[in-house]
């Protein structure tokens, strides 16, 4: 677990200090039935991780420098980001069953961290 929040960290620490002459996208998925939708329009930057099954995910992006990191661990978890404007930056860390999150950013350097996780643990 602090692995991966260190390393959603460093991604979002790396993206918000750069400008983006384009949009990049970066997908990462292993386990089973994981689904991911990706749109961008303008010069932007998003990271979905997904490990377990059943796991869903969207990030919509429209403007410029504009920063996503999603993270997804465990089974039947579900978000949502979009960003319209300039300068936002936003971190979804989920672990467990079950999670759902949405975050909506409109203007320019809003900043949004959520983490979900279950409170019993070992997970299955």
């Amino acid at each position: 677990m602090k692995k991966t929040i260190t390393s959603l960290a460093a991604v979002l620490s790396f993206v918000a200090g750069s400008a983006f002459a384009q949009n990049v996208s970066i997908v990462e998925q292993w386990g089973v039935g994981n689904g991911q939708l990706t749109q961008q329009s303008g010069a932007n930057f998003s990271f979905t991780g997904q490990g377990g099954a059943f796991n869903g995910s969207y990030t919509g992006q429209n403007g410029t420098d504009n920063a996503s990191g999603t993270v997804q661990l465990g089974y039947f978890n579900g978000s949502s980001t979009t960003q319209a404007g300039h300068y936002n930056l936003s971190g979804t860390l989920q672990t467990g069953t079950g999670h759902q999150a949405s975050t909506n950013q409109v203007g320019i350097g809003n900043v949004s961290v959520t983490m979900q996780q279950d409170g019993v643990s070992p997970h299955p």
